[in-house]
């Protein structure tokens, strides 16, 4: 329960940070003296129908993705570094669109001080030059396509107290998020110094009480023109519970989220928050993940004070034998534009089909779609993908 606890702050660690690379499964290359490497690489050649997300009349591309990715960890006992990066560079073969490349890049230092005690120092740093770019982000954020070319650097010191099978757990994270904008006119670089604390409490067997409080000071640029100073306080706890069993892993967390606004013209906001989710393996070859949150979105255009933004996930992978794996997820999000008449509803639905072609080497093919309704028409437009390609580990 402490170790699952423990990923529970991870998690909500990472809602700030975001998922910045996904290292390929694969068995390190071991290095000698506690240093292991996992490099992978992937390459998609997919057909994209509407490239600039058109609401008519898209422009459709063939669309050749690479992705390298390494991971690298040393293990020195009490002390383990580890570093995460991922490159993915497109060409666009028969559209006339530039080519782009995006790079992430994260790396921790985690210290075991005893039995009760640790600490974990980590950086990240993103740079996003095409704003579809599953490869590199997937979070609730991205889904919400009002963002383009930016850079995000992120530094935080996490500390946490409770040892393995404890009936507690407590974490305290201090951290900042900077992103800054590139060839954008209207949005506006931000700051955002944030501190979050977790609590679990074991009140027998399997089951564990939650309770998560975090802080945050968002800080944009000089407002432009006649924009609002969106300047604000955010404030948000939640409270929940955990169960895991062999089978299911179940979490869920609500309470209440306060933004407190400088610029008196804009009136504060409480809203509800929460975030759920259900990990559940009815038998060892599958394996169904439910998931649902809603929590305010920095708006980076500056149209709205912040989106209001709802999602829930279904996804499902099974291995048909050792050699053949599928998935299949479904995603819908609703997007209140705080301040404006703009909502969204997006959906996305996909599935994978994956062999096994060699120990090394998947293969795989797949179709992806996007619905994004909206009651502007200028936001509304829908966009599939087929694709076909390989991932490769050493």
């Amino acid at each position: 329960m402490l170790s699952s606890t423990r990923s529970l702050a991870t998690g909500i660690i990472a809602t700030a940070l975001s998922a910045y690379c996904v290292v390929a499964s694969a068995d390190p290359i071991k290095l000698g003296s506690g240093i292991l490497l996992t490099p992978a690489v992937g390459m998609d050649l997919r057909y994209d129908d509407n490239i600039n997300n058109a609401p008519q009349d898209g422009i459709d591309s063939f669309l050749l993705l690479t992705t390298p990715r390494m991971g690298l960890e040393y293990d020195r006992g009490a002390i383990v570094y580890s570093m995460e990066y991922a490159l993915s560079h497109g060409n666009y073969l028969n559209s006339g669109r530039s080519s782009f490349t995006d790079h992430a890049l994260s790396g921790t230092a985690d210290w075991d001080l005893g039995r009760r005690h640790n600490l974990t120092f980590g950086a990240a740093y993103l740079s996003i030059n095409d704003e579809f770019n599953d490869q590199v982000v997937d979070d609730l954020e991205s889904l919400i396509f009002e963002r383009d070319r930016y850079r995000q650097s992120d530094l935080y010191v996490s500390y946490g107290f409770g040892a393995e099978g404890a009936r507690g757990f407590l974490g305290v994270t201090l951290g900042t998020s900077n992103r800054d904008y590139r060839e954008e006119i209207v949005a506006r670089d931000r700051r955002s110094p944030f501190i979050n604390g977790t609590f679990s409490a074991n009140i027998g067997g399997k089951t564990a009480l939650l309770a998560n409080l975090e802080g945050r000071r968002i800080r944009y640029d000089t407002p432009v023109g006649d924009l609002l100073d969106r300047d604000n306080d955010e404030t948000s706890l939640m409270v929940g519970i955990e169960r895991e069993t062999e089978k299911i892993t179940a979490t869920i967390l609500g309470g209440l989220v306060k933004k407190s606004y400088t610029d008196s013209a804009i009136t504060d906001y409480r809203r509800p928050r929460w975030q759920a989710s259900l990990n559940w393996s009815p038998l060892e070859t599958s394996e169904l993940l439910l998931t649902a949150e809603r929590r305010p979105v920095d708006s980076a255009a500056g149209i709205a004070n912040f989106v209001d933004a709802t999602s829930a996930s279904v996804a499902w992978r099974h291995s048909w034998n050792e050699k053949i794996e599928s998935d299949l997820f479904f995603r819908y999000t609703k997007a209140d534009f705080t301040g404006t008449q703009l909502t969204e509803n997006i959906r996305r639905w996909g599935t994978t089909l994956r062999y096994q072609f060699r120990p090394w080497m998947d293969l795989r093919t797949g179709i992806s779609t996007l619905n994004q309704g909206a009651t502007s028409q200028l936001f509304s437009y829908q966009r599939n993908q087929v694709f076909i390609g390989f991932d490769a580990s050493y």
